[in-house]
């Protein structure tokens, strides 16, 4: 995530930094919401938070997401392989 710009970086800290996360920066496009989630739904994570916003309409925004358990190597797999996704990264904490 080191291409974040120090404002993108300050809206993920702002959520919950306990748990186990997931930081994806995309494409600001339609869907987005429902894929990774439904990613994560067919794995049986729970989402326990959810953030979003955009940087510049369209163009990108930064996801949080708060699970309960770890997703599998598949479903981060899965959710990297997203052609939206220009980055992301699971954190544990």
């Amino acid at each position: 995530m080191t291409s974040l710009e120090p404002h993108q970086l300050l809206l993920l800290l702002i959520v919950s930094l306990k748990g186990d996360n997931i930081f994806c920066r995309q494409v600001d496009q339609p869907g987005m919401i429902g894929l990774v989630g439904s990613i994560l739904g067919e794995e049986n994570v729970n989402v326990s938070f959810m953030s979003v916003g955009r940087t510049v309409p369209r163009k990108q925004a930064i996801m949080t997401i708060g699970v309960d358990e770890k997703p599998s190597k598949e479903a981060l797999k899965k959710i990297g392989d997203i052609p939206a996704v220009e980055e992301f990264v699971f954190l544990a904490l």
